[in-house]
């Protein structure tokens, strides 16, 4: 049986053959004469997989089975994106990727606009997770094609600013006990959510003055680079009273979720809502980070020193975005550092 035939009077290749009685016919992205050992190839892989009912018609692969090859192929396993995919798998996770609909991309926008409170940006960050497996089927030709998948527009975001120390006070109060360890860490560190969240014993090495120093590598940090960070006594000793033998992670909430343990802090975005009523004002859990970066810049740190601490590339101008400082700050900095004169006698001496 010949696989594949070249139309001369078109100038390109094409598959035909039957299976159960049906005649396939499919074009072949091959214009030349001389791809026909190409086309042989791809039109024989097209044949065996749809025999097997793998590809287009016959479609038999899962939306979490393709994710995962996905993941595995490009080596892909951030927390962020697992996290999002394992949200996406309630909707069409056991789904074949042909059966993929409008509809479905609906009740995952819904469910993340409506359950979650969610913002349009960061729904897209889900959805691009969606349309990137999905690409990935049709590149393979798992798939003939897919429903397009439509951006929604920005939400207009909340301003970022520093938290004052009345508001910190006010929040920590406002919190469950499970995050006040967790949220006192963060505003000390500077360290992003997902670090918090991710942190575990590997992660610590004890020193010869009893702090710890932590360590993460290029693949858990969003600049891509390995970070180094020196705890102060105060954060290692909020580190040793969550550290467990019993678990990996160092910050956790130990419930039953569907009669099995978690002891993780996993998603606390409910308890971050319930904090905002409670307190009377809107605040994000990535103000930490922005009040620890204005902190530093009251206290005279330079951008080079900044970009160290709170693992920006040595380039960075995060400096300036992150630190948020009132005229008072800026005349009192001013002060502190303007040293330089004052011991200098600004009267001519008379001779």
């Amino acid at each position: 049986m010949s696989l594949c035939i070249y139309r001369d009077e078109a100038k390109y290749w094409q598959t035909e053959f039957r299976i159960h009685g049906k005649r396939i016919r499919r074009k072949l992205p091959f214009t030349k004469k001389s791809q026909g050992a190409e086309a042989r190839a791809i039109a024989k892989e097209i044949y065996i997989k749809m025999l097997r009912g793998e590809i287009l018609d016959e479609c038999v692969i899962t939306f979490k089975e393709m994710a995962e090859k996905y993941l595995d192929e490009r080596n892909l396993r951030e927390e962020n994106k697992l996290y999002r995919l394992a949200i996406i798998y309630k909707f069409i996770g056991n789904k074949r990727l042909d059966k993929i609909t409008y509809l479905d991309y609906d009740n995952i926008k819904s469910y993340l606009k409506k359950e979650r409170g969610i913002k349009n940006q960061s729904i897209n960050r889900y959805m691009s997770d969606v349309q990137v497996v999905l690409n990935f089927a049709k590149a393979r030709r798992i798939i003939k094609d897919f429903p397009p998948i439509y951006k929604l527009v920005d939400d207009a975001q909340n301003p970022r600013r520093a938290l004052t120390e009345k508001e910190i006070d006010i929040i920590y109060n406002s919190l469950p006990e499970y995050l006040k360890d967790a949220f006192e860490f963060s505003l000390s560190t500077g360290f992003r959510k997902a670090n918090v969240v991710g942190l575990k014993r590997k992660h610590l090495t004890k020193r010869n003055d009893g702090t710890y120093m932590i360590n993460f590598t290029a693949k858990e940090m969003k600049a891509g680079r390995d970070f180094e960070h020196v705890c102060t006594k105060r954060e290692s000793e909020i580190l040793k009273r969550n550290i467990s033998f019993e678990h990996e992670l160092i910050f956790r909430r130990e419930i039953k979720v569907n009669g099995a343990k978690s002891v993780g802090l996993g998603d606390f975005k409910k308890s971050i809502i319930s904090s905002r009523k409670k307190c009377g004002f809107y605040w994000t859990w990535h103000e930490l980070r922005h009040t620890r970066a204005t902190h530093y810049a009251m206290n005279g740190l330079g951008d080079q020193m900044m970009n160290k601490l709170m693992a920006w590339s040595p380039n960075s101008r995060m400096a300036g975005k992150y630190s948020h400082m009132r005229a008072n700050d800026l005349a009192n900095l001013r002060e502190q550092l303007d040293t330089f004169g004052h011991n200098m006698d600004t009267k001519a001496e008379n001779v």
